[in-house]
């Protein structure tokens, strides 16, 4: 009987109000937190600025338009190749670590530049043309760049977090910096013979290549970028950019603050 008679004093005695807490979170009244702060609270801290990790996924080249002024290509009616000139491009993953002001940001990377780049045949520009003494490129497997750098970058706030309550931010963001790249791999190269054969053929006879091409190990990179930053809550931004990283390119980010 004594188990059924505290039931009975349990449902009879009222709660006193504003006391009871039944575990399922705030009163309904109050709005709901978003997800990932209620599973991560946002840190205190009394810095004047936030800090970001991210990652990074950039489509890196060099138009055709360009290569053209000092390269033939198959538009030339005398070009020699049956194929086409190779492309130079390439995509960039990498690491961010930002430092995010009110309007200006420190944005730190590092990354690696896949190289995509095919073999195939060069031929320079000269007078009088010649298209039988360009050289025949073969890029070794794993032809890529390591690159870190810094860049500062101004943002305008086109939709402010505290004029949604928080939800959502937009801003559009200009800025430069600088890097170095360190290239990996190599360009096997041939080139005519004193026969007359030119370059693409003794590839094609699988004439052993005539050197590694000679090109700089050390590459500066220059950076202009101008694009959007759409932020989530009060941790997560989200870039979608373009503009010069050495090779014009375009891309996106994805960072969370903390």
């Amino acid at each position: 009987m004594y188990p059924i008679a505290v039931a009975l004093w349990m449902v009879n005695v009222p709660a006193a109000a504003g006391t009871f807490d039944d575990g399922y979170g705030d009163d309904p009244t109050k709005p709901l937190g978003y997800a990932l702060e209620k599973a991560a609270p946002l840190p205190t801290h009394d810095r004047k600025y936030d800090m970001e990790v991210g990652v990074r996924v950039r489509q890196v080249s060099v138009p055709r338009s360009i290569l053209d002024i000092w390269y033939y290509d198959q538009d030339d009616p005398d070009w020699a190749y049956i194929d086409a000139r190779p492309s130079i491009l390439g995509t960039a993953m990498g690491l961010e670590y930002s430092l995010r002001g009110d309007s200006a940001n420190g944005i730190f990377y590092a990354e690696w530049i896949d190289s995509a780049m095919k073999d195939g045949y060069w031929d320079d520009v000269e007078e009088p043309p010649d298209h039988l003494d360009g050289d025949y490129l073969d890029p070794s497997r794993g032809l890529g760049m390591v690159a870190f750098g810094a860049n500062y970058a101004y943002e305008a706030h086109m939709v402010r977090s505290d004029q949604t309550d928080g939800r959502f931010g937009l801003g559009f963001m200009i800025g430069g910096g600088l890097g170095l790249g360190v290239l990996v791999g190599r360009l096997d190269r041939w080139g005519p013979d004193d026969q007359g054969n030119p370059s693409y053929k003794r590839f094609l006879d699988g004439v052993p290549a005539d050197e590694d091409k000679r090109v700089p190990r050390v590459f500066p990179m220059v950076d202009v970028n101008t694009g959007l930053r759409f932020r989530f809550g009060e941790r997560v931004s989200w870039r979608v950019e373009g503009g010069l990283h050495t090779l014009l390119y375009y891309g996106t980010s994805l960072g969370v603050s903390f």
